[in-house]
């Protein structure tokens, strides 16, 4: 799998765990500002920082960096990478993402733990 597609998929796969239905306002409101740290079963680690309300920043595994964008898209967090990816959203939210929040799920990739932390975490 490309670093890209990796990214996508634990990017997706943390957020998918964080569904059902919140209040449309509030589901992003709580990344702003915070970095999703996504810890996978071979102990990579990606982070995603949600710089603004349209901008995130990846520090890959690898330490590079990559812009990207997100939006909410009525209860999904939907994030875009380059103009050659498609746009990719969650399922609607159950609890919206706060700095504190953690869990962990498992997907075709094995489990991935997830976590919000206040700030920038790179």
């Amino acid at each position: 799998m490309t670093l890209s597609g990796l990214l996508r998929a634990a990017f997706l796969s943390a957020l998918f765990v964080l569904t059902a239905s919140a209040a449309r306002a509030d589901v992003g409101s709580g990344l702003i500002g915070n970095t999703v740290i996504l810890s996978a079963a071979d102990g990579a680690v990606t982070r995603v920082f949600y710089q603004d309300e349209k901008t995130i920043i990846i520090r890959a595994t690898d330490g590079t960096l990559a812009m990207g964008q997100w939006r909410v898209r009525d209860n999904s967090i939907c994030t875009k990478m380059g103009d050659s990816q498609p746009e990719n959203c969650t399922a609607a939210i159950d609890q919206p993402p706060v700095a504190g929040s953690a869990g962990v799920i498992t997907g075709e990739h094995g489990d991935i733990r997830w976590s919000v932390i206040a700030g920038k975490g790179f």
